[in-house]
């Protein structure tokens, strides 16, 4: 892919994207981690702190770029995706169970991801005339 193509996404778009990628290869790696090395099981790198920072983060910022941008090209198509990795971190929660947790961290890192893809997507082809 150019350069030039991807020129047009703001620093927090681009760290945004960064981090719910981070996220879903954080959710990847544990149990391959998990089971290769059972003492990482309690480190600082799988700590629920360390996971809420990570959701928080991915959220909040998802949530001000991609509604920043719905009020410009008003595609609603991004923000469903956020719904529903926001949809998927309540069914972690409730739901609770350990052993099954990577595959909600899997889905919320890939719907967080393709809300910003689709964003993207919206923001190049919109022809409205603020960007």
């Amino acid at each position: 892919m150019s350069k030039q193509k991807y020129s047009d996404l703001l620093p927090a778009e681009k760290l945004g994207v960064f981090l719910s990628l981070l996220c879903a290869i954080h959710c990847l790696a544990m149990p391959v981690f998990l089971f290769v090395a059972p003492y990482l099981a309690s480190s600082i790198a799988f700590s629920p702190v360390v996971e809420w920072v990570l959701v928080v983060i991915s959220f909040g910022m998802a949530l001000f770029l991609l509604w920043k941008d719905y009020l410009k090209h008003r595609k609603p198509m991004p923000l469903y995706f956020l719904g529903l990795g926001v949809l998927v971190k309540l069914m972690d929660t409730l739901i609770g169970i350990k052993s099954i947790e990577w595959i909600f961290g899997l889905l919320l890192g890939v719907f967080i991801t393709l809300a910003y893809w689709y964003n993207y997507k919206h923001k190049t082809a919109c022809t409205c005339k603020i960007k």
